[in-house]
């Protein structure tokens, strides 16, 4: 007879669970992984650069908003109604870099003020986004426009109400 600990046989139930809980827990870790990622990698905008180039010194008019009401009508075209703007008055080139991370929403316009511009050329990024590009003559009644908002729908023609 045989002296010494008795043996419990393995059953059914335990066969393979070690490599279950190895795989269970890689799984686990892997979309914790996956989740944080989603959450650090926020859509919501948080600036708007505005990059405008021409005629060196030449003097353009800048009105730029993000406190405003954009909606597209049944014919295509975005109107814009601003509540609350800035205008400045400045020379060629400009560069600026606006907050929209409170309001998601950002409008530029860009018009001459005393004579054409022959060569003008905006461009408005959206974080590192390039979301407007526009190169041409800037003359009366015809200003350079760009609307933004986040998750809305806004077409290329644009009227300022």
């Amino acid at each position: 007879m045989r002296r010494g600990p008795r043996r419990v046989p393995r059953t059914a139930s335990h066969v393979g669970g070690e490599p279950m809980k190895r795989i269970a827990i890689v799984l686990v870790a892997v979309l914790a992984v996956a989740g944080c990622g989603l959450l650090l990698d926020n859509p919501e905008p948080r600036e708007a650069r505005l990059v405008i180039d021409g005629e060196a010194g030449k003097p353009i008019r800048i009105i730029t908003s993000t406190v405003f009401v954009a909606a597209v009508t049944e014919a295509g075209q975005t109107r814009v109604q601003l509540f609350v703007a800035d205008t400045v008055i400045t020379t060629l080139p400009y560069r600026r870099v606006y907050r929209i991370d409170e309001d998601h929403r950002y409008f530029v316009e860009a018009a001459r003020l005393d004579n054409d511009l022959r060569a003008l050329h905006m461009q408005v990024y959206v974080d590192d986004r390039k979301q407007f590009d526009e190169s041409g003559v800037l003359i009366d009644g015809a200003p350079f426009r760009f609307v933004y908002a986040f998750n809305q729908m806004i077409t290329r023609e644009i009227l300022v109400i």
